[in-house]
């Protein structure tokens, strides 16, 4: 018997390689010969490198130096594999690197990006692909683009040293004649929210990042401008679908001449998905939490559609379970969370390894019941 494990990373908590192990290692007590494929998997944030890396027998990591959305010190993995070099923004200016406490999107920015794309660039690869998601920012990608040797200035004709949301609210003329040579551009991300309004990247991921009401009309308006500002300096399109991903990085990618890519499709070509499902009794896949948003494409959904090609099943095991998860059940045979009952959300997180064991087992106990061997 064949089982596909095909896991999203559960945010702030494990990442999807992890995850399948535990999954599979409760599978295991129950069918010790099944055979078990695990195809780790990610949308763009958290988690893109290491399921980019899995993928490929013949991809190789490097490690170079970065920053975190505070500007400290941080070390960020790049994969290289047939002449392609991946990124994500999560590992330099990810939201798990920071405190609760340090959440604030006016101090926050994304220059550790710049530096790292710049690094990885020297290496010369042919293209060079950006996991966008997970990101603990909203300047619009600001920051990264002046790593990259682009010039802001303020009102008063002052060039702007920080690379952060408050750089974003002051910018009001930028110079693009130093910035650096680049190979072409994919920027991977399921996120199709624009820059500005009430969909845009301020209002919508503004909160989470520590943006009170107040400073999310601030950003939002200071987007705005950003946005006018640049499209005219770098001759782009105003405004597409995308932009608004990981605090407005989409949009300066995409002023770069970036691609813009569903990071799961990527992931599912990358890793030979349709190649590995067929035949396979079951899949089980899933998220940190499910709701209404799951079935609207995310990577747990996008995973059991494609399954379903190949007549397989899918059950969807996440960490939690929001509004509107009735509406899966179009997608998956089952619809279930780890949780063993109440409890605050660090017990939760501290009982993950063994409720995913759990699950797995009582997966395989279910399939057991129903006559597979």
């Amino acid at each position: 018997m064949k089982i596909i494990l095909a896991f999203d990373s559960y945010k702030n908590c494990m990442r999807s390689a992890e995850i399948c192990r535990h999954v599979a290692a409760g599978i295991h007590t129950v069918f010790p010969a099944a055979e078990v494929v695990s195809i780790p998997l990610s949308d763009g944030g958290e988690g893109f490198v290491e399921a980019a890396a899995a993928a490929s027998p013949t991809a190789g990591v490097r490690s170079f130096p970065a920053t975190d959305a505070l500007g400290r010190p941080v070390t960020a993995r790049a994969v290289f594999d047939q002449g392609t070099a991946i990124v994500e923004c999560a590992s330099c200016c990810g939201i798990e690197q920071l405190t609760a406490a340090e959440l604030d999107p006016r101090l926050t920015g994304t220059a550790g990006l710049g530096m790292l794309l710049r690094a990885v660039a020297e290496t010369a690869p042919q293209r060079l692909v950006v996991g966008l998601g997970g990101s603990a920012t909203v300047d619009g990608g600001i920051g990264m683009l002046q790593a990259l040797g682009v010039r802001f200035y303020d009102a008063a004709g002052n060039r702007i040293s920080t690379g952060d949301g408050n750089a974003l609210i002051r910018a009001c003329r930028c110079d693009r004649s130093d910035l650096v040579a680049l190979p072409p551009l994919i920027a991977a991300s399921d996120v199709t929210n624009p820059l500005c309004g009430s969909n845009g990247a301020a209002p919508v991921f503004g909160p989470q990042k520590g943006a009170s009401p107040e400073l999310v009309r601030e950003l939002d308006a200071a987007l705005e401008r950003y946005a006018v500002m640049l499209s005219a300096a770098f001759d782009r399109p105003l405004s597409v679908p995308g932009d608004g991903a990981a605090g407005g990085l989409g949009f300066a990618l995409r002023m770069l001449g970036a691609e813009m890519v569903s990071g799961a499709e990527m992931l599912f070509d990358w890793s030979g998905f349709d190649r590995r499902v067929p035949g396979a009794a079951l899949l089980i896949t899933g998220e940190g939490r499910s709701d209404f948003q799951t079935a609207a494409g995310k990577l747990p959904a996008a995973a059991a559609q494609r399954a379903a090609r190949f007549g397989v099943p899918s059950v969807l095991v996440s960490g939690a379970l929001g509004d509107g998860v009735d509406r899966l059940y179009d997608d998956f045979l089952a619809v279930m969370s780890i949780a063993a009952g109440p409890g605050s959300l660090a017990e939760a997180l501290a009982q993950t390894a063994g409720n995913l064991h759990r699950a797995g087992a009582n997966i395989a106990g279910l399939l057991k019941a129903g006559g597979c061997r």
